[in-house]
């Protein structure tokens, strides 16, 4: 909804340089003896990921052609999560390994949010500058 009023790119963007700084003090906080920072860590990042994917479903049906648009969507969207979704724990286990630091994947999160975020600077916004909210449709 908050994407339909002030578009998709600000908030991907937002998401995206939040994952880039943001990274490693959450991971910092997520691997504290404390209950409560530990939780304000996840809550972090719960955010960052609830910012980010509650824009892309609307771009990525936006950004396809109308003609082969369920096709599009369905394929870069279940091969890419399939790829980078399926592999990212063992690319994080080969880092904590490979580092001895158990915040070393905070680094995948960020090398993720910068391909991201120099990706959206190609991106032209979706949203409809006449969306009324809370309108009844006609």
């Amino acid at each position: 909804m908050v994407s339909d009023w002030i578009g998709r790119k600000p908030l991907m963007l937002l998401a995206s340089i939040g994952g880039l700084i943001g990274a490693l003090p959450l991971f910092w906080l997520l691997n504290h003896l404390s209950e409560l920072l530990a939780q304000l860590g996840q809550l972090g990042l719960v955010l960052l990921i609830g910012v980010y994917y509650g824009a892309l479903p609307a771009v990525l049906v936006e950004a396809a052609p109308p003609a082969v648009r369920c096709t599009a969507v369905a394929l870069g969207y279940n091969l890419c999560y399939g790829l980078f979704g399926g592999l990212s724990p063992l690319v994080a286990t080969w880092l904590v390994e490979r580092t001895g630091d158990e915040i070393a994947p905070a680094f995948l999160i960020m090398a993720s949010a910068a391909v991201t975020l120099v990706t959206l600077f190609w991106f032209r916004e979706s949203y409809r500058a006449s969306f009324r909210p809370f309108t009844a449709a006609v």
